[in-house]
């Protein structure tokens, strides 16, 4: 009987280990990790905070009320100057126990102007003026299209001064189209009345431009109060001739008790003869609300 060789088994499906694992390798490569993307979002963080800084810069430098100096240089509380405001119906309802106590001794109050206008603040800023023990005192704005006399009037039926008052203030700043001696003659008048009526000579208010211009030289028996701003010191000297006691050195001055600008003062002297200018007992019998 004849036999057939086969092939041995285990020959038919003996492959390398070597090709095998070529082979397992090159079937499954290993995948790359996709790279993250940077957030851009610290980016706008940072530009949007620095714009802000920037329109904030720009609204404080161009905007923004700044705060002036109250007080010119070389006048302050600690040099023992005398210092003061002036206020009407502008500068709304102030807090007068705050303005005493920085440091603000006297206040002239505006009462009345022209014919018939009273302001609308006066009475309690002149009660108020009192209750804290500022030294107070009113004024008059003068037109010169308006009767002198009738403007006494107005004044002085508005106004009643009492002992440890500041004497009556005309306050003019208006030249009008009269002849100039014919408008220095009605202010004459008005001081004359309002004298008359309480016993005691009036200030007069006005700026240094405009004194130079019409006053000077003509009202010398007055006390001046002179308004000169931006300059370290008013430009008009007290002498035996010239009685200047008060200079309005700002109309920006920022004052804690009062909301917004303040016109500013400084007086001429010390406490003693601030006092000694206010009214007198021997000058009250004439303080009433005069009939001109």
């Amino acid at each position: 009987m004849s036999t057939v060789k086969t092939p041995h088994p285990m020959k038919a499906i003996r492959t390398p280990k070597a090709a095998t694992a070529s082979k397992v390798l090159r079937a499954a490569p290993k995948r790359k990790k996709p790279k993250k993307k940077q957030s851009k979002l610290p980016f706008w963080i940072g530009l949007g905070v620095m714009s802000f800084i920037g329109v904030l810069v720009l609204y404080v430098e161009f905007f923004a009320e700044k705060k002036q100096p109250v007080w010119p240089e070389g006048h302050s509380p600690l040099g023992n100057t005398i210092l003061g405001i002036d206020v009407s119906k502008y500068q709304r309802k102030i807090n007068w126990e705050k303005v005493r106590d920085n440091d603000v001794s006297f206040a002239f109050i505006k009462a009345t102007e022209g014919q018939k206008l009273k302001d609308s603040h006066f009475e309690r800023n002149w009660e108020k003026t009192q209750e804290v023990g500022i030294i107070r005192g009113a004024y008059h704005f003068y037109l010169p299209t308006v009767k002198p006399d009738i403007q006494a009037r107005n004044f002085t039926e508005t106004v009643t001064l009492q002992v440890g008052d500041l004497p009556p203030v005309l306050d003019v700043e208006v030249r009008g189209k009269q002849p100039l001696n014919h408008f220095r003659g009605d202010l004459k008048e008005w001081l004359v009345l309002v004298e008359r009526a309480y016993g005691v000579k009036p200030i007069i208010y006005t700026g240094y431009s405009f004194y130079k211009d019409y006053l000077e030289g003509y009202f010398d028996e007055y006390t001046l109060w002179i308004a000169h701003y931006n300059v370290k010191e008013l430009q008009v000297q007290r002498t035996e001739r010239t009685l200047l006691s008060f200079w309005q050195h700002t109309d920006k001055g920022v004052i804690e008790g009062i909301k917004g600008p303040v016109d500013c003062n400084i007086f001429y002297g010390s406490k003693q003869e601030i006092r000694k200018l206010c009214l007198q007992p021997k000058e009250t019998a004439k303080t009433g609300k005069a009939q001109l």
